[in-house]
């Protein structure tokens, strides 16, 4: 019960094979009180039962996180429901496939307004309160074609990703003096809605052919990845911040031996 009394905001928490529903999961399930937010109203409510009938406390806001004065609303609510918050995982995000050369500002404005603006809103909302506390974490969620890759039509995504982590540095430093320790992870393949839309992502049988370029060949869990966020909130990391932590299983390494086959 290593949250137990803390309270957690996730946002992107509606999808049931999501990192985001699995990161309010786990940290009810290790004593936290969660509040989480999506667009889905029903995938919410799934993840609110799930979270309930392990008795849990659960809080769920059907929002969109671009839209600043929802955000703000939600943090408000929860401080006082609960009267603080100490934990935050920025998760929500989208990718759509939009060949650079084709792509409308609409599309770019969405993908970073979403990803990356939904980061900025939620994170400078709930830092208030840590600053008046002197303490709190603040957790993002990035992507390898953030950080070390480039991902063919889909540079808006590779663009807000890379922005969350230059955010992740300034916020460390500028809210270090208060506390707050701020970091993210960077997920290589992950088995979600996401990856597995073959439209907008690689899909099944993409995720299948990049296993072998894995030197742990496989694909990881989204629970994997929640269990690792949990461990960056955990005292157990209480030095670090700053940073962003890649999660990958080696990807990003170049083996080369899959490239010859």
């Amino acid at each position: 019960m290593r949250f137990r009394n803390n309270v957690v905001v996730v946002t992107g928490a509606a999808s049931q094979i999501g990192i985001g529903c699995h990161c309010a999961l786990r940290f009810a399930g290790e004593g936290a009180r969660v509040a989480f937010c999506d667009t889905d109203p029903d995938g919410l409510s799934r993840t609110r039962q799930r979270i309930e009938a392990q008795g849990g406390e659960a809080l769920a806001f059907p929002l969109d996180v671009a839209d600043t004065a929802a955000v703000d609303a939600m943090v408000t609510e929860v401080e006082r429901r609960w009267g603080r918050i100490d934990v935050l995982v920025n998760n929500a995000g989208i990718a759509r496939t939009a060949p650079f050369t084709e792509m409308s500002d609409a599309d770019l404005a969405r993908t970073m307004d979403t990803n990356f603006g939904g980061t900025v809103r939620f994170s400078r909302a709930v830092a208030r309160g840590m600053i008046d506390r002197g303490s709190g974490v603040i957790l993002s969620v990035s992507s390898i074609e953030g950080h070390a890759w480039g991902w063919p039509a889909h540079a808006h995504y590779c663009a807000s990703k890379g922005a969350i982590e230059g955010l992740t540095r300034a916020l460390a430093v500028e809210l270090g003096p208060h506390g707050i320790r701020v970091n993210a992870v960077a997920p290589g393949l992950v088995r979600t809605a996401q990856s597995t839309d073959p439209v907008n992502s690689v899909g099944p049988e993409g995720l299948e052919k990049l296993t072998g370029s894995v030197p742990l060949r496989r694909v990881a869990k989204p629970e994997e990845v929640a269990e690792f966020l949990m461990a960056l909130a955990s005292p157990a990391a209480g030095y670090l911040t700053g940073q962003t932590v890649v999660f990958d299983g080696g990807i990003t390494l170049g083996e080369l031996t899959p490239l010859l086959q």
